[in-house]
């Protein structure tokens, strides 16, 4: 008598036949069923116990191991590559790759790269890049956040963050809005009105309170400036602002030393008026001298001056400075520059630091 030897390779294909045939059983019966309801859970569409019925359906839980399809979902929807609902979505969605919701989403969305959705009143959490048509609730994304119409409470992103009306915008590079709160960007900041204040190295807006370096405001100021501190530095600068903040960026030279040594100066300042031809200004500048040789010399300054206007656009203003320093002691750069401080001692064995009162001077002429 022959008996039949069945022992290789049986375990794992009985599994996934076992696994096929539930699928494939529940995608019968669920199309059979309402399209309400109910737990959907697949490999991918239409392998999944809703079949080709689950884009009509919507669900309590859904599971994919790779991508899920369902008209709505009112509960939890995981999926190992990526959920895609074409009407709404008032649970959370969470994605190793991209989430896409048709219509509305009132939940949180987490995917690793992206998530995308008409309109977004939850939470958007993505790798790189979440996309909305309007959103009323918040987007947080490592690249890029995009909003075509409302970009809701607050918008932040390792590069980009764009939307037409929002109220917080924090990015490591740049803002982009028509009606905003407050902007905070790493390097540019672009707006309409702005009822708050734009924070970043370039800020441009019809209106609001600019901090940063350059500023350009419509209902703002601009003017260039010469000035000369107690160190023989001279400086030609940009000074642009609001109606209060401006910011400085200038560049310039000091013949002092035995070499000439060019200098880099950014200030951020507020001017206050006390008649019509009359102000007082503060600034906090920052600048480096250097020969591009070996050595560095940085200073940081608080300085407090008045400025009279002479006509319409041209302005002189002069006043103390308080500064405090750092530089490279074998260079001699510093003891060249600066021989009355208040305080000073060495920081390290090749840099001296110390703080000096000092003084400013210059005109400026009105651009806008």
């Amino acid at each position: 008598m022959m008996v039949s030897n069945y022992t290789t390779g049986i375990p794992g294909r009985k599994v996934a036949c076992i696994v096929l045939s539930l699928l494939m059983t529940g995608s019968v019966q669920a199309q059979s069923q309402n399209s309400k309801g109910g737990v959907h859970i697949g490999l991918i569409y239409p392998i999944s116990t809703h079949g080709t019925n689950a884009a009509a359906s919507t669900n309590n839980f859904s599971f994919h191991l790779l991508a899920g399809v369902s008209k709505n979902e009112t509960g939890a929807a995981f999926s190992g590559f990526s959920n895609v609902i074409f009407g709404n979505a008032s649970g959370a969605q969470f994605a190793g790759f991209s989430n896409h919701i048709g219509g509305q989403s009132s939940g949180a969305q987490l995917a690793g790269f992206m998530n995308f959705t008409g309109e977004a009143r939850g939470t958007q959490l993505a790798g790189f890049m979440n996309a909305s048509k309007s959103s009323t609730g918040i987007q947080l994304a490592g690249f890029a956040n995009y909003s075509k119409g409302s970009g809701g409470k607050f918008q932040a992103a390792g590069y980009l963050n764009m939307a037409k009306d929002v109220k917080l915008q924090l990015s490591g590079f740049m803002n982009i809005g028509q009606d905003v709160n407050t902007q905070l960007g790493g390097f540019l900041n672009i707006a309409r009105n702005v009822k708050g204040v734009q924070i970043g190295f370039i800020n441009i807006a019809e209106s609001g309170t600019p901090i940063g370096l350059v500023n350009i405001v419509k209902n703002g100021e601009m003017a260039v400036r010469v000035t000369v501190d107690e160190l023989g530095t001279v400086i030609g600068g940009f000074r642009s602002g609001g109606k209060r903040m401006y910011g400085v960026l200038g560049a310039g030279y000091n013949g002092k030393t035995s070499k000439t040594m060019y200098a880099l100066e950014g200030a951020i300042g507020a001017h206050f008026p006390v008649s019509e031809y009359f102000r007082m200004y503060t600034e906090l500048a920052s600048a480096t001298l250097d020969d591009f040789k070996k050595g560095d010399f940085f200073r940081g300054s608080l300085r407090v001056f008045p400025g009279f206007r002479i006509g319409n656009q041209l302005e002189i203003f002069a006043g103390p400075t308080f500064n405090y320093v750092y530089f490279d002691i074998a260079s001699g750069k510093g003891v060249d520059l600066v021989n009355h401080f208040m305080w000073s001692e060495k920081a390290g064995d090749e840099h001296q630091q110390g703080m000096y009162i000092g003084a400013i001077g210059g005109i400026s002429w009105k651009l806008k």
